[in-house]
């Protein structure tokens, strides 16, 4: 019995022993694994970020662009130092750039929340790095918030969203390189229309006080804006059909000023008052407005990938809508002691008067064949006028009877007038190859022209640009041309 015993008990204990071992080889039950997922809800190149119901699509490009006769941000050599077109001036200019753009989208019981986030990288000439967020936004409900391309901008214009310059240009209302803040609220009206109002950071020119020695050839004359004390209110309509795009806004700019600072009382600072402060006055503030419009047409039926159309815009006291964006007083020297010279603002006034609005508008056109379907030329050009009032030009106010005893602009005869508005129109043309769906290698070839109110007239130059010596020159129409070469390579496709 004991034996029989034994014998059960250690077979017992064998087979226990058998069985932790065997126990001990099993593998351990593993965890799902998270697969990232396609979502088809918003177009390719969107996945699911796991554990989440939010889609994200990642995107971005690399940049290289070569310019002759324009500065590392692709502007034209026709303002600023570089109008002197001198030995001090770099003809030749580089810029690299690495971008990146990240957009989430969920559904929500109002609709899609969209955030959009796209960062800009540059190195311009070597030795010029920054680091520029261009957009940073937040798209619910209809409602759009944050930092974004403006609504106000239009199509058919030189942008990279119709005729795709690559110069940074300079005479269009245009927001698409770097955005801006706003906020903005957008109606669906159906069949492709939308109304959309909102408000956006102020663009502005200068407001010049013109008693005060402020006019600077190929300069920003030194402004007088009073304070941002609200974004600028706006208003758009837009359409995007199987023909094509159409857009027009209505911008209104606030033009408010500082103090006087002339101690007279004729000036509205009456002595013993501190010139520039709350013991003076100020002019009245007025509004600017200006209205944008924009179509851009498709045109099968002279090749695949065909469009063309062009732009209108006009306005008083928003130059910086009118006018262009990125527009600055011209001041481009040529050969013989010429010079094409003109100011860009917003008003002018004087210590003791009213602001005075400047009158800007632009025109342009462009027109894109595909040769190929991955070749492609576009023609296109622009115009743009800035005008001041006859009571700014017959006062003299610019050639120093405002009151300045240093104005720049000197030696014109008494029986000419003080004119400083120009003229600044464009012709140009670039050429595109896509060897492959992505990459871009792009030619464009611009001459910019500088028209000067002041053609034919002497002028005594107090301050000059570059290496260029003060003193007498002669006003005379100019022209400069300037080309750049681009390859950029696109690795997912970048939307806002």
């Amino acid at each position: 019995m004991m034996l029989t015993k034994r014998i059960l008990l250690g077979s017992a204990a064998a087979l226990t022993a058998i069985s932790s071992t065997q126990a001990a080889d099993l593998p351990v039950k593993a965890k799902p694994v998270e697969y990232v997922r396609i979502c088809n809800l918003y177009g390719a190149g969107f996945y699911y970020i796991p554990g989440s119901d939010i889609c994200l699509k990642v995107g971005g490009y690399v940049q290289a662009d070569y310019g002759w006769n324009v500065t590392g941000g692709r502007t034209q050599h026709y303002s600023g130092p570089a109008g002197a077109q001198d030995r001090t001036v770099l003809p030749y200019s580089t810029r690299n750039r690495a971008h990146f753009n990240f957009d989430s989208r969920t559904q929500t019981a109002y609709g899609t929340l969209r955030t959009y986030v796209a960062v800009h990288i540059d190195n311009e000439n070597v030795n010029t790095i920054t680091v520029n967020p261009t957009r940073a936004f937040i798209q619910w409900a209809g409602f759009t918030f944050g930092h974004t391309k403006s609504f106000t901008d239009v199509p058919g214009t030189p942008s990279p969203d119709t005729f795709r310059s690559l110069h940074a240009f300079q005479n269009h209302s245009d927001t698409g390189g770097n955005g801006t803040n706003q906020i903005a609220y957008t109606w669906e009206l159906g069949t492709g229309m939308t109304l959309n109002i909102g408000a956006d950071e102020r663009r502005t020119k200068a407001l010049a006080n013109l008693s005060d020695n402020v006019v600077t050839v190929g300069g920003t004359p030194a402004t007088a804006f009073g304070p941002y004390q609200h974004p600028t209110p706006w208003v758009n309509f837009a359409v995007n059909q199987a023909w094509g795009r159409f857009a027009t806004s209505a911008i209104f700019n606030k033009v408010n000023a500082t103090y006087y600072d002339g101690v007279t009382l004729a000036t509205g600072c009456a002595p013993p008052a501190q010139p520039g402060t709350t013991q003076c006055g100020y002019p009245d503030d007025k509004w600017g407005w200006a209205v944008l419009s924009g179509i851009d047409i498709k045109a099968p039926w002279a090749g695949p990938g065909d469009h063309f159309g062009g732009y209108f815009n006009y306005g008083q006291g928003a130059a910086a809508y009118s006018g262009g964006s990125n527009l600055s007083s011209p001041g481009l020297f040529g050969g013989g002691n010429t010079v094409a010279l003109g100011v860009i603002t917003d008003a002018v006034f004087v210590n003791g008067g009213q602001l005075q609005l400047t009158t800007a508008w632009t025109t342009g056109f462009g027109y894109e064949h595909f040769w190929l379907p991955n070749v492609s030329t576009t023609v296109y050009g622009t115009y743009t006028q800035v005008r001041y009032n006859d009571e700014v030009i017959n006062s003299r106010l610019f050639c120093g009877n405002g009151g300045a005893t240093d104005q720049n602009i000197r030696g014109i005869s008494a029986n000419v007038a003080c004119d400083p508005g120009f003229v600044f129109w464009t012709l140009g043309t670039h050429s595109d190859w896509y060897p492959v769906p992505g990459f871009r290698l792009a030619v464009d070839v611009l001459y910019t022209r500088i028209e000067t109110a002041f053609d034919g007239q002497q002028i005594s130059l107090a301050k000059t640009q570059g290496a260029r010596p003060t003193g007498s020159y002669t006003a005379k129409d100019q022209g400069i041309v300037s080309v750049i070469f681009r390859a950029q390579r696109s690795f997912a496709a970048a939307g806002e």
